[in-house]
């Protein structure tokens, strides 16, 4: 073999032909040959492997190079101006597009990469492999030792998304590096981190240190794009702003900035006054045209001096309001109304979703209680407005807050606004327009009294003749939590039964009854109602069960009978009739008006909690579904809650509310209030928020995450970051999503409840609240504050008692952070 192959190099030589040119001329034949084989062969032998390893390597840097340039080019899509960033380019960040279209723009540097971060990495087909070759080696040992057979124990779903969102954004992280040192235009990725690093408050070092390593873009930048998003959304708000069918809410807003060494310029004056804003689009339908009516509500205006008699319209009374939803007051084939109807639902609602196991089989077939009228379900955009240093709980303040609101969107009396700005500035005539503002009661109260102070005036602008209060619903379900407390906790003698609320409260909450007695908050009463409430229904169910079947002495037993639906439905009516205290029907004073020896009054008293108690389970699932007639047919009855505990205000808004909105305004208007009452923000079933809750989340976001740290914890960063806020809570939620970062999340799973509802009802089997004891005494009497409640507005129909009652002493509660976010189950 040696010798043909001296025979053939010499030939070679002769023809004066190399052995590269050979190899060449046969390699563009067409004859069979093995390639891997040649350069194998080439890359081995000791002359040749550095020339082949030389080109290798030049050939594929020259390959990868040519990608990187390409995903650096402006037409891949990945360049970033700060200084013209838009609110849509960060919703629309995400890190599996950005793979996507980057392994597809570079399929062999995203190739590289994959090898490289792979490996060691065990990916979901490494575990079934490792799992199958185990389970081979045990079936040919056979009697192998049992470390050979133990299987790996598989990842969750869960962890094997993290591990893929984690190759994922390496991958994008380093494309994204060699991009920018290509192109230092191509740093779309670095952009998203530099506003999430001052989104989370990250030090100005760590920012600097991560802009050097290719991971952000710089201080300056992140800050130009903060201008440019700033700028886009006040663009966004003047464009809703300005098409007349907008609505608005306000609040005020005060922060503490608290300095370490008082001096002469800042003596120690650390309270600042805020009014934060929002607007959100009306929609379903409703127009401009339907909110032209300010002339139209001003001939009609008590405080118009020139109105005539005839256009007033006649004072409406309690029994007038009355009339509104006759509907719900109807009685069905089982004589019941709307309302004992939703009771009915709640039972059995609570028993097919906290009751024994059993039962949970009907949960999805109860559905849900009819509706009276609904809002349509769509999702309702909500934009933060700049902050403004107005003081608005000062009728002054009041004033400016609203007029800066409208300059803001570009919206009020071009006469004035010519002669302010010089003709610079360009508004949208809102004069012969009113415009929603929905707020607290307080902002209520500075609003009449804005009306009143400016009704002399001779333009509409001038004297506010656009503003119309709406009252929030958050702040009143609030007042409602605290109308509950002040009937069943406050007094110290309703505490005292052993089939009283505090019972309840110890076993619920065993460390906390100091605060709840004195003062509880917003979202552990609210809790408390909830979690009180079902155990007491559930108990209803027990004592009926028992009664009907002596043997079935508890619940598990009623379900191990297998009852029908149909039939837990006629016991749910039944139960809704028969343990509440149904106002309709008086029925808590025909018991309290038998003698003293038959009487029971902690079973009256029971029936009048489980009777409030419904009823506010019914406010806050109508506010929750947005069924705006449910809401409204629920005011009466907490009008004459309100009355009965003091809140008179709060009667005097919701009358006011009723009254116009029914029977003063126009048609379009009265369908503008309604239907924007409650609000969308999310688009999903169920997520109903009134506006003011909307606009206190955003409140304390930035009391307590987006307003700054430390020393950037300043007005002027406030000011600036306010119209920011929605931008920087998506982008959480972006970055949560896109790595995966699912144990960061603020809404938790619901509690298992189910040993505490156990010893809560084991406690009120042995107190008996839902059994008639004849002759058992009470020491608190629980008021039937309904019938004291309407007897007491009847009584003060009059303007004069009207006109005392208003001046009660009477502040909305202070929202704190769980206050709001106990609303979307945080």
């Amino acid at each position: 073999m040696y010798t043909i192959f001296e025979e053939i190099h010499g030939i070679l030589l002769s023809h004066q032909i190399t052995i590269s040119s050979l190899i060449l001329y046969a390699l563009q034949q067409e004859a069979s040959y093995h390639p891997l084989d040649i350069v194998t062969a080439i890359s081995q032998h000791q002359e040749t492997c550095a020339a082949m390893h030389s080109w290798n390597r030049d050939k594929i840097l020259g390959i990868i190079c040519e990608e990187i340039d390409k995903l650096a080019s402006e037409g891949a899509g990945w360049h970033f101006g700060a200084g013209r960033a838009e609110p849509y380019q960060l919703q629309e960040f995400d890190l599996v597009d950005m793979a996507q279209e980057m392994g597809s723009t570079a399929p062999n540097l995203w190739e590289m990469l994959d090898a490289w971060l792979k490996k060691g990495t065990k990916g979901d087909e490494d575990l079934e492999s490792d799992e199958s070759d185990e389970e081979e080696m045990a079936n040919t040992l056979g009697d192998a030792p049992a470390t050979f057979t133990r299987k790996r124990k598989r990842p969750t779903a869960a962890a094997r998304r993290r591990r893929r969102a984690t190759i994922i954004s390496k991958k994008v992280l380093i494309s994204s590096i060699l991009m920018q040192g290509r192109s230092q235009k191509a740093n779309w990725l670095q952009s998203m981190c530099g506003i999430f690093l001052h989104a989370i408050h990250a030090p100005q070092k760590l920012v600097d240190s991560l802009a050097h390593m290719g991971i952000s873009i710089s201080q300056t930048a992140i800050h130009r794009s903060l201008h440019s998003l700033g700028i886009h959304i006040t663009s966004d708000a003047k464009e809703v702003g300005q098409t007349l069918s907008a609505a608005y809410a306000y609040d005020n807003l005060d922060i503490e900035f608290k300095s370490s060494v008082p001096t002469v310029e800042k003596p120690g004056e650390t309270l600042k006054h805020f009014t934060t804003s929002m607007v959100f689009p009306l929609q379903h339908g409703i127009t401009a045209n339907d909110l032209r009516c300010s002339q139209y509500l001003w001939e009609r205006s008590q405080l118009n001096a020139r109105v005539l008699r005839d256009l007033l319209p006649p004072r409406r009374t309690s029994q007038d309001l009355m009339l509104i939803h006759p509907h719900t007051r109807e009685l069905d084939e089982n004589n019941m109304t709307a309302r004992d109807r939703f009771n009915a639902w709640k039972f059995l609602h609570d028993l097919c979703h906290h009751g024994p196991e059993e039962f949970r089989c009907f949960a999805a077939s109860i559905g849900e209680p009819e509706p009276i009228e609904k809002i349509p379900l769509t999702k309702t955009p909500i934009i933060p407005l700049r902050t403004t240093t107005d003081n608005n709980s000062q009728v002054a303040g009041n004033i400016s807050a609203m007029t800066h609101i409208l300059a803001q969107v570009g919206v009020g009396d071009p006469r004035v606004a010519h002669a302010d700005s010089g003709g610079s500035q360009a508004v949208v005539d809102v004069t012969n327009h009113v415009v929603l503002f929905y707020g607290d009661l307080g902002t209520g109260e500075k609003i009449d009294a804005s009306l009143e102070r400016r009704a002399i005036e001779e333009t509409p602008w001038l004297r506010l003749q656009f503003a119309v209060f709406v009252l929030g619903l958050f702040h009143l379900k609030m007042a409602c939590v605290d109308a509950l407390w002040k009937v069943f906790i406050q007094p110290r003698s309703v505490q005292e039964d052993e089939t009283c609320l505090m019972k309840d409260v110890s076993i619920l909450r065993p460390r906390e009854t100091g605060s709840v007695a004195s003062k509880p908050g917003f979202r552990r009463m609210h809790q408390i109602i909830q979690h009180a409430g079902i155990c007491r229904r559930l108990d209803c169910w027990r004592v009926e069960v028992q009664k009907r079947e002596p043997t079935h002495s508890s619940l598990k037993l009623f379900a191990a009978s297998k009852p029908s639906l149909d039939y837990l439905k006629a016991l749910a009516n039944h139960l809704a009739m028969n343990y509440t205290s149904r106002k309709e029907k008086s029925r808590i004073f025909d018991l309290r008006s038998k003698p003293s020896s038959v009487r029971d009054k902690q079973f009256e008293n029971g029936l009048l909690l489980n009777e409030y108690f419904c009823l506010y389970e019914e406010l806050a699932f109508a506010m929750n579904h947005g069924d705006v007639g449910r809401v409204e047919s629920c005011f009466m009855p907490w009008i004459w809650i309100f009355k009965a505990t003091g809140k008179h205000k709060y009667v005097k808004h919701m009358m006011k509310y009723l009254s116009n909105v029914h029977f003063v305004y126009p048609p379009g208007l009265r369908r503008a209030v309604r239907y924007s009452i409650l609000i969308n923000p999310s688009g999903k079933p169920g997520c109903f928020r009134a506006p003011d809750w909307c606009l206190e989340l955003n409140n304390l976001y930035t009391k307590t995450k987006y307003g700054g740290t430390g020393v950037n914890y300043t007005e002027q960063r406030i000011i600036d970051d306010s119209v920011l806020i929605q931008i920087y809570r998506d982008l959480h939620l972006t970055f949560e999503r896109n790595l995966a970062l699912g144990h960061l999340t603020t809404k938790h799973a619901e509690p298992d409840m189910t040993q505490t509802f156990e010893a809560v009802m084991q406690n009120l089997q042995k107190a008996r609240p839902h059994e008639i004891v004849p002759g058992r005494e009470s020491k608190h009497s629980i008021p039937n504050l309904m019938d004291e409640g309407q007897f007491a507005l009847l009584a003060s129909e009059g303007p004069e008692a009207m006109d005392a009652d208003e001046t009660t002493a009477e502040e909305d509660a202070e929202v704190t952070l769980a206050d709001v976010t106990v609303e979307i189950g945080v």
